[in-house]
Order: C-alpha cells, then structure tokens, then sequence
C-alpha cells in the first residue's frame, strides 16, 4: 500500500512565505530508536541559529544569528514522535513551538541517527491511548485533542472566530 497524505493540518506554502522568526535545531537519536518510532523529549537550548540565515546574520534576527528560546529549562523542553523509517534523517517543522506569545514562529528539527542520542535528548515512554483523547468531563473545564490542552473559552472564541469568518466568506 502506498503511502499518501491523510489531511494537511497547515498551508505550507504560508509558512515557507511566513516573515516571523525561524529557528534551526539539530539532534542526534540512537540507531534503535529509529526502528518502528519513538517518542523523545529534548530540551531546546537557550539560543538557536537562525534557519534564514544559518547563523550568518539576516534582518529576521536582527543580525545576530540566532534567537532566543525561554529561559526556563520546562518551557524549552519539547516532544516530538519520530517516524518509523528515519533513514536518511527528518526535519520536523514545529509552529510556534513555545506559545503564542513567544518571539520564535517556526523552530525546524532536523533529527538524525546517529551511535548515541545528543545532549538533552532522550526516549520517552508514549502516551497512553487515553490520554489522546479525552472526553471534555474528564479535563475539568479543559478539552483535550490529540495530546493538546485548550481552555474551553479559548475553543468557543475561536470556534466563534471561524464562523464569523465563514458567514463573511458566504456573504452573510
């Protein structure tokens, strides 16, 4: 069976465009580890290059090479499931990887195999099926999709947001 795109969650032509702030990480992960995936955690470092510039200097981070990331160590530490097949390596593109609010839009993972994992990085057990999805009861006032935590104001006014735009769109 071939493989084929389920559903493309973003416009990648928007992000390849996208003025905002994008950083570079590189990451080594064990042989073993990229047999049938794995889930890693690794923390980001204070400073990453600039993917515009590699480090050169460019007007996206103001000449200086590279962008900060959060200084606290739990809001720079990240998780990311690797693919079955990692041969030849992967780039993950990570969206506002640190918040809405923080300075870095895009962050690209570039993950590679290698004899032993890079500092920071290490295999994490996967999340239970459960914690995937749960029913909006269970969070206490919080729906849970995928993994994600969202407030329930934050879902209704942007559920309110998209209608808003649709009734535009449809000239109502």
């Amino acid at each position: 069976m071939g493989r084929a795109e389920l559903g493309q969650l973003v416009d990648r032509e928007d992000l390849d465009a996208s003025g905002g702030p994008r950083g570079r990480l590189s990451i080594a992960v064990p042989a073993a580890w990229t047999r049938g995936g794995a889930d890693i955690e690794f923390a980001v470092p204070a400073r990453v290059s600039c993917a515009r510039c590699d480090g050169g200097g460019c007007d996206g981070c103001a000449r200086s090479g590279a962008h900060r990331a959060p200084a606290e160590l739990a809001a720079r530490t990240l998780r990311l499931r690797l693919p079955a097949d990692l041969t030849g390596g992967a780039t993950f593109r990570l969206v506002r990887p640190f918040g809405e609010h923080a300075p870095l839009d895009q962050l690209l993972v570039e993950v590679r195999a290698d004899s032993e994992a890079s500092p920071g990085v290490r295999r994490i057990a996967p999340p239970p099926p459960s914690a995937l999805a749960r029913p909006a009861g269970d969070g206490g006032g919080r729906l849970f999709g995928l993994g994600a935590q969202l407030s329930a104001p934050a879902v209704l006014a942007t559920l309110a947001a998209i209608a808003a735009v649709v009734g535009l769109l449809l000239g109502r």
